[in-house]
């Protein structure tokens, strides 16, 4: 099984969005995916109780102590496990990066975001210099094209983390929020943009053979 984490420690930077986007995408392309609700907050969780009856959604399953994460990712058969991680949650961070194959640090264009993220940039550090393998990238979210900081992020020239930084980027569009709130994926909505940047991501990764 793969396991795809997102991360970052600070909240609001859109992991619960693009984790249930993600794995809902990937679940139409006839994987077998499940989605790990590692926060205690549980936004995955109230995602699948608002979807509309019969949604053809993958399942929730909520893993939020730390050290029951790895002996219950054991006990779980799919394809693919999307991880939605918490914030503010160092022993959850470190447990996920243990176990994951692929790390996504969401950040916005925004400088806390980009700070934020060097605490997990120093967990994929520390398990790399274990011996360990992770593939890891920036994932920039809620871009817009308007905006200068929007362009410094994306151009990736803050980048000094020794992290990649993926092509895919996902706008700053209402679509994602609605879709959120409703128990729904962009891949269901109207907005074909919003749709496409998830499938870029997705494509991207799959171009990488790190899915």
């Amino acid at each position: 099984m793969k396991i795809i984490a997102l991360l970052n420690e600070k909240g609001g930077t859109g992991k619960s969005t693009i984790a249930t986007n993600m794995a809902t995408a990937l679940h139409r392309a006839g994987k077998r995916v499940v989605l790990i609700d590692a926060d205690p907050q549980g936004t995955a969780r109230d995602w699948r109780a608002a979807s509309p009856e019969g949604a053809d959604l993958p399942p929730v399953i909520a893993i939020d102590r730390a050290q029951m994460l790895s002996s219950s990712l054991a006990g779980v058969s799919a394809d693919i496990a999307v991880i939605d991680s918490p914030a503010k949650a160092e022993s959850m961070a470190a447990a996920i990066v243990r176990v994951a194959h692929v790390a996504l640090l969401v950040i916005q264009p925004s400088g806390a975001d980009v700070w934020a993220s060097a605490a997990a940039v120093r967990l994929i550090q520390a398990r790399k210099d274990a011996g360990g393998t992770i593939d890891a990238a920036f994932l920039v979210n809620r871009v817009s094209g308007q905006t200068k900081m929007s362009k410094a992020i994306t151009d990736g020239d803050w980048n000094e983390y020794g992290i990649d930084q993926l092509t895919s980027t996902l706008g700053n569009r209402v679509v994602f929020a609605e879709a959120l709130t409703n128990g729904m994926s962009v891949v269901d909505l109207p907005d074909a943009a919003a749709k496409q940047e998830i499938y870029n991501v997705i494509e991207e990764l799959e171009a990488a053979k790190w899915l």
